[in-house]
């Protein structure tokens, strides 16, 4: 798979100045930029995560009706398995 991403000039400029202060100089351009693209993808996961999580723990009523556990706290701890084994439901 390729992508390619169309940088205006000023964007491209930043760009080469960051790669030239931070990108060791064994590691050939197409890894780093790889390197950055999955680092930016496992935050956005984490702050998804992280995200979806603190909803969960705010609407816990309705999580718990599908079949997550939280502690006494509020806490996400899991999910019930056999409680989570019907049918999916988007509680909006």
């Amino acid at each position: 798979m390729k992508f390619q991403l169309k940088l205006n000039a000023e964007e491209a400029q930043a760009f080469t100045n960051f790669s030239n202060s931070v990108k060791p100089d064994n590691i050939q351009m197409n890894d780093f930029v790889r390197s950055i693209f999955f680092a930016g993808i496992r935050s956005i996961e984490d702050r998804l995560t992280t995200d979806l999580v603190k909803h969960m723990e705010e609407n816990r009523s309705d999580f718990e009706a599908s079949g997550f556990t939280f502690d006494a706290s509020g806490k996400l701890t899991g999910v019930d398995e056999a409680a989570a084994s019907g049918a999916i439901e988007v509680v909006e």
